[in-house]
């Protein structure tokens, strides 16, 4: 008899075509390998880019601001607007023609008016003037009191000028007015 021999690990043939099979194998992985770390990179990029886009773009919440702040902007030029439409009509309502009848009736012929400055919102007017000596200036200032629409008139300052040999005096005072009927405005 024969001895029987069982080879459980019989060493196998590699065949050509399977070499080459697999040879083609891992070429393969390596190129799909390759583009899956370029798709990566790109992807990297893309979302460096993005991300820059994204800064740059207001968020809702910068708008949103942004808005609130043109809002504001546009709100605060049109209250400048109406506050300097409010000044012109302030100085249009000064009752003009009583206030200057008033101040050139108590106007002698030893006081001359240089500078009147109304002030509309104090409803406040400002005189400076010369006046010859220092009686035609207090003179002058008590027929500005006994004014019906003038009140309130007090001397601010005066001083002597020396310089002039006649010595006449300058002086500022101020007074209220009032309209017609004895209401302040």
């Amino acid at each position: 008899m024969k001895i029987l021999e069982l080879d459980f690990h019989r060493p196998q043939r590699s065949s050509l075509v399977g070499v080459a099979l697999l040879v083609v194998g891992f070429a393969a992985c390596g190129l799909v390998l390759a583009d899956l770390v370029e798709v990566n990179q790109q992807i990297d990029r893309e979302r460096v880019v993005l991300a820059r886009i994204e800064s740059l773009r207001p968020t809702a919440e910068q708008a949103g601001r942004r808005a609130a702040d043109d809002r504001k902007k546009a709100a605060r030029v049109e209250r400048d607007r109406l506050e300097g439409a409010q000044a012109v009509a302030d100085r249009l309502a000064i009752p003009w023609g009583e206030l200057l009848a008033e101040i050139e009736a108590a106007d002698g012929n030893d006081v001359a008016i240089t500078v009147l400055s109304p002030d509309p919102n104090k409803k406040v007017v400002r005189i400076e003037g010369q006046a010859r000596d220092l009686r035609a200036m207090l003179s002058y200032n008590a027929r500005l009191a006994a004014s019906p629409m003038l009140v309130d008139v007090a001397l601010i300052n005066h001083e002597v000028v020396l310089e002039d040999p006649n010595q006449p005096v300058r002086f500022s005072l101020s007074a209220v007015w009032r309209q017609n009927d004895g209401r302040n405005q």
